[in-house]
């Protein structure tokens, strides 16, 4: 395999990617989660751990094609003005770190107040809510619609949307 480092366009990834994928080149970034605050809502956000770069394997050497992509800006090249190849060692590591979760802050920390959060089992179960509070035996408190008094749950019944 030969995989090389694109630079893409700001906060393109995932566009890049996609259109990488639509002409059959596999893309690669790797994302961290955290929790981000709007309107007093926390939500579980993505964003690239090695900024503005993307691992592309390009068996066959088009480099013109992946260039041609929207949201990629170019390459990182070598000494010789040639797209600097990475070695399969390097993109497997940063693939099983990802997969690890080790850039997962959402799973890690306890569930804030104010995040949003999707109930996984139960008679709530798919529903988007958000968290309220937290009651004396430490489980999360939400409102379900139309209801009018504070539903609970514990955390392990929950993930971030």
């Amino acid at each position: 395999m030969s995989w090389f480092i694109a630079v893409t366009n700001p906060n393109c990834h995932r566009r890049a990617e996609s259109g990488l994928a639509a002409l059959g080149y596999q893309a690669f970034w790797p994302k961290y989660r955290k929790w981000a605050s709007h309107a007093r809502v926390k939500v579980a956000k993505e964003y690239p751990v090695l900024g503005r770069y993307l691992f592309v394997e390009v068996p066959d050497g088009n480099f013109w094609a992946v260039r041609a992509v929207n949201g990629i800006e170019g390459f990182l090249t070598d000494e010789r003005n040639a797209p600097a190849r990475v070695p399969d060692l390097t993109v497997f590591g940063f693939r099983e770190r990802y997969m690890r979760g080790e850039w997962n802050f959402v799973e890690k920390n306890v569930i804030p107040i104010g995040a949003r959060i999707r109930i996984m089992e139960g008679e709530f179960a798919d529903l988007l809510v958000i968290v309220r509070g937290r009651s004396r035996n430490n489980k999360l408190k939400f409102l379900p619609p139309g209801a009018r008094s504070f539903v609970h749950t514990d955390e392990s019944n929950v993930r971030a949307a």
